[in-house]
Order: structure tokens, then C-alpha cells, then sequence
């Protein structure tokens, strides 16, 4: 992951991190460019969703599905 300085651009070095909350943390860095610029900063960063949710995840979520279906629905869907 690549992180920019918003004054100048130029690359800046994560220093450190601090968990904020479950998914969410927040970045402290620092500009490269210490000649011109220097400037610290904090920058946030969180998980938003999934593109393709863990194998695990999806098991589980047909299972409860196929349970709550009726014993019928569940043959005929298990047949396909």
C-alpha cells in the first residue's frame, strides 16, 4: 500500500498504527520529502466490504438457508 502526502505528493513513510475499532485503524506518517516539506499526518484506512466472500462464509450462509427451507424446496435444490 502506497500512501502520498496531501501537502506535496511525495511518498510518505507509515510510522505507526492505532486501532480505532474492529476493521478501522488509523495511520500516523510522515512526508519523505523532509527538505521541502516534512509534513506529519494521520490517515485513516478501513476494511468497506468484500469482492468475493471467504469459501467458509458462504458454506455457512447456504447451510442456514437450505435449513430454513422447506424439506421439499431442500431435495429439490439438492438435486440440481
Amino acid at each position: 500500500m502506497r500512501v502520498t502526502c496531501p501537502n506535496c505528493g511525495s511518498k510518505a513513510v507509515i510510522t505507526s498504527r492505532e486501532n480505532v475499532a474492529d476493521n478501522v485503524s488509523e495511520l500516523y506518517c510522515s512526508c519523505s520529502n523532509t527538505k521541502e516539506c516534512g509534513a506529519t499526518f494521520v490517515a485513516s484506512l478501513a476494511f468497506k466490504h468484500y469482492l468475493n466472500p471467504p469459501r467458509g462464509d458462504v458454506a455457512r450462509l447456504a447451510a442456514g438457508v437450505l435449513k430454513n427451507l422447506p424439506k421439499p424446496m431442500q431435495i429439490d435444490l439438492l438435486k440440481e
